[in-house]
């Protein structure tokens, strides 16, 4: 990775710094650094879902239509468990302890398929501190499919992307769980991501991660559910295919938008502060909606979680009126869309990115 240093503006330091005191200031006496009730009763509820549809597919009566639904339900409802309790542990903001972050993290990720720990990793010390900025940036970096940056270089084959990458997304959790994983455990490229964690660590956390995961969703099923094991393969890639899409549904349009910001510094400086360089990288989507921080665990929030990512998602509710106000206030971008208006939006940015 290339590290970049962030502009010294002193007014944009100053609209961080007013922001900053207005968000604490709202949130004065309450849980914001850990999980509250809301937090809780989020996670264990999708945990229950998910789990329960999960026992179902053990019933003697249960025909394969009905199995399909409710593995489908199962994973789902494990993506959501990632999203609520995962992404908030991955930041230490369930529990006060960081081991216990740790604990949590890991098994809230176990019916997702990607490793916590390297995803973790890569996504605090790479995609929170240089959003969108190429050699910098791994979530952006050596798509083979989709040019989704201005500094991508071209090809023939992305005039069309805007057309096949729904079918591109649809294997993106299955292209994590057998490819990208490895490639981050094993590549010496990605060595500064690791840096600190000693390998025995991460090779014996991989591999009890990665049993743990085939064994509840291929192989549990395969010996104990009444089907055929290549019906129950067929299911498992079916389900998960479904399942990538709404994962890439949610998250996918909040940095590759229209009008979304892709800074080539000048040498090694970026042309904004940490904090503002946040706002021309992300886009919300609903962010005043229940229903939608519900299902995305405040990822519908973007900007409120990358300038607070130490504040429990459950106070984005609080913090997103601040944020506009602020931006409106220091005449600053602050993007938001209806989830629909986003995809749009992203599409539109494929469109655009497929021209030459």
């Amino acid at each position: 990775m290339k590290a970049k240093y962030f502009k010294k503006s002193e007014e944009e330091k100053e609209f961080y710094n007013q922001l900053k005191s207005k968000v604490y200031q709202k949130l004065e006496g309450k849980v914001i650094s850990y999980g509250d009730f809301r937090f809780w009763f989020k996670g264990i509820f999708w945990t229950l879902v998910c789990y329960f549809s999960y026992s179902l597919l053990f019933l003697e009566s249960i025909a394969k239509m009905e199995f399909w639904v409710l593995y489908v339900v199962f994973q789902l409802s494990g993506l959501l468990i990632g999203f609520s309790f995962g992404h908030d542990a991955s930041h230490n903001t369930a529990f006060k302890s960081k081991k216990a972050n740790g604990v949590l993290h890991f098994f809230s990720f176990l019916t997702v398929g990607i490793d916590p720990l390297l995803w973790g990793l890569r996504h605090i010390r790479s995609h929170h501190l240089y959003a969108n900025v190429e050699g910098s940036d791994v979530d952006i970096d050596k798509n083979p499919f989709l040019r989704l940056s201005p500094t991508h270089p071209w090809k023939p084959k992305h005039k069309y992307q805007a057309y096949y990458a729904p079918f591109v997304y649809m294997f993106t959790l299955l292209h994590s769980v057998f490819m990208s994983d490895w490639v981050y455990l094993f590549s010496k490229e990605y060595h500064w991501m690791k840096k600190g964690i000693s390998k025995p660590e991460l090779f014996t956390r991989f591999g009890l991660y990665k049993v743990f995961y085939f064994s509840i969703v291929l192989v549990v099923p395969i010996l104990f559910a009444h089907f055929s094991w290549s019906f129950i393969v067929l299911v498992y890639l079916s389900a998960s295919a479904f399942t990538s899409l709404v994962f890439i549904i949610m998250l996918v349009g909040t940095h590759f938008f229209d009008g979304a910001d892709y800074p080539q510094p000048e040498g090694a400086f970026l042309e904004h502060t940490w904090a503002v360089h946040q706002l021309y990288t992300s886009c919300d989507w609903n962010a005043n909606q229940s229903w939608a921080r519900f299902l995305s665990g405040g990822s519908n929030c973007h900007a409120a979680h990358h300038l607070f990512p130490g504040i429990c998602h459950t106070n984005y509710s609080e913090i997103n009126q601040l944020i506009q106000e602020t931006t409106r206030e220091y005449k600053l971008p602050y993007h938001h869309k209806t989830l629909f208006e986003m995809m749009v939006s992203h599409f539109r940015h494929l469109n655009k990115m497929g021209k030459i």
